[in-house]
């Protein structure tokens, strides 16, 4: 029997998201698209990129694997979701190797990962991460722990925090990362210690503070020039207000006692108290814990490489403990679960892997190499 065409598109998929790795880019597979609480699609891959201190590029890619690819099609309906979520770029990867494509692409602005290319990747011992779990490996260890538990909260908590990358991306993404880090982690200290449970929760608790980290990176690009106090600042208000600009998050506040204050019976001094009670509860959130590591502790690109390092930690088959992570790593990580008001120590407890088995945790294992494509070639005078 050959292989089923699902598993021959998830192949194709896991094997441009290492592509897309290797060549310096963050990459997340099967993004969840909704509008109104109902599904519409997925993206196959999203990708982040940090091309200069302060400018960022986040890009989809469709992919299939089609004996009859219609690619003409996949072009115009790539087109449409690239200006429905508004991103700064778009590829279809395609078996397809016919010029028409090519050129259909120049005109619509989308760029293209044809048969060739593809083949060329597949044929390469450089592009694939021998050691690295597909995301399938992943879904079917979350289900089979909410199995055991006979709900869906890991796998509703894991969908919200990939859809988290385009809905509202940047203060709004950070906010519920951060949700998802509690989630995850207090999972993880409940789980038996080294058990699958505990396993799969740690692999989510990294992925989590890996968005976080590309999360707050994005919305800091906007003040990349600012003093250190001010971008300290701007943290505060990203994790507080869920935007680095403190009116702008409280517009939803105001727009609420401004409500109040029209509708309701005394109702100029009922908004007040409603206000200043936000406020107050605003003020208690730990917002500084995580600021003042960042701006005292991570220079230039170091949000974006624990971004990446961690979800190469999350997805590899010998999974580490925290115990086990760079200091780099382990410091961030601490971090966040100290805001999160999780125990450290806990964390720490909750996976203890072989030392025959451990990777050696200094090396990223994320070589970008040469010659695998045209995104390399054309990154090659830069």
């Amino acid at each position: 029997m050959g292989e089923r065409k699902d598993q021959k598109g998830f192949r194709l998929e896991e094997l441009l998201r290492a592509y897309f790795i290797r060549a310096g880019v963050y990459a997340v597979r099967g993004v969840p698209l909704k509008f109104d609480g109902d599904d519409l699609t997925d993206i196959d891959i999203w990708l982040y990129e940090r091309p200069t201190g302060s400018s960022r590029r986040r890009q989809i890619v469709d992919a299939k694997s089609k004996t009859k690819p219609k690619a003409i099609e996949r072009l115009l309906w790539t087109k449409g979701l690239f200006e429905l979520l508004d991103v700064d770029g778009a590829y279809i990867a395609t078996t397809d190797t016919r010029p028409l494509l090519k050129d259909m692409s120049r005109r619509l602005g989308i760029s293209v990962l044809d048969g060739s290319d593809i083949k060329r990747m597949a044929e390469s011992d450089k592009v694939v991460f021998p050691d690295r779990l597909a995301e399938e490996e992943i879904d079917d260890a979350i289900r089979r722990r909410d199995t055991d538990r006979r709900n869906k909260y890991l796998q509703t908590g894991y969908s919200d925090l990939k859809g988290a990358l385009i809905d509202n991306f940047g203060g709004g993404t950070a906010n519920r990362a951060l949700e998802h880090v509690h989630r995850f982690s207090n999972e993880l200290v409940a789980s038996h210690p080294n058990s699958p449970s505990a396993e799969i929760c740690l692999r989510l608790t990294y992925i989590a503070a890996s968005i976080s980290a590309i999360a707050i990176d994005a919305a800091l690009s906007k003040v990349s020039f600012k003093s250190t106090d001010e971008r300290r600042h701007a943290i505060i208000n990203i994790i507080r207000y869920g935007d680095e600009d403190e009116a702008r998050g409280l517009e939803k506040v105001r727009i609420a006692t401004a409500l109040i204050e029209r509708y309701a019976p005394n109702g100029g001094a009922l908004s007040q108290t409603v206000a200043q009670a936000v406020r107050k509860d605003y003020a208690k959130i730990p917002a500084e814990i995580i600021a003042d590591h960042v701006v005292g502790n991570i220079r230039a690109d170091g949000l974006f490489r624990i971004a990446r390092s961690l979800d190469l930690r999350a997805f590899n088959r010998q999974l580490l403990g925290f115990d086990d992570l760079s200091q780099e790593e382990k410091a961030f990580i601490g971090v966040l679960v100290d805001f999160v008001d999780c125990d450290r120590a806990a964390v720490a407890k909750s996976w203890t892997p072989k030392p025959s088995v451990k990777p050696d945790a200094t090396k990223s294992g994320i070589e970008v190499v040469d010659e695998l494509g045209p995104l390399f070639d054309n990154r090659k005078g830069e």
